[in-house]
């Protein structure tokens, strides 16, 4: 089932756009930490976290790292990292 799940997006275009959401959330951090950081301050810490982790999962996506044990590809699943970028946009803005 996670192998199923997993190769639906190990395309190069999703690939492509989870590299593209990496470098867009990793630059609003840096370049906007004050403005970043004040809108995720009064939210809840388990979804900084998740929002931190989704940003983690889309970099190794993104980059290209082929996850093998099913264990890993369940926990660093890409379309946790997408729903953890629309939520970083709904807390955002």
């Amino acid at each position: 089932m996670i192998r199923v799940l997993y190769q639906y997006v190990n395309k190069g275009s999703f690939r492509t756009l989870s590299f593209i959401l990496a470098i867009a959330l990793t630059f609003a951090f840096f370049f906007n930490f004050n403005g970043f950081s004040s809108g995720l301050r009064t939210a809840n810490p388990f979804l900084v976290l998740f929002i931190l982790w989704g940003l983690i999962t889309s970099w190794i996506h993104g980059i290209g790292f082929e996850v093998k044990l099913a264990f890993w590809r369940l926990l660093f699943l890409p379309y946790w990292g997408y729903l953890a970028f629309l939520s970083a946009i709904i807390v955002h803005y």
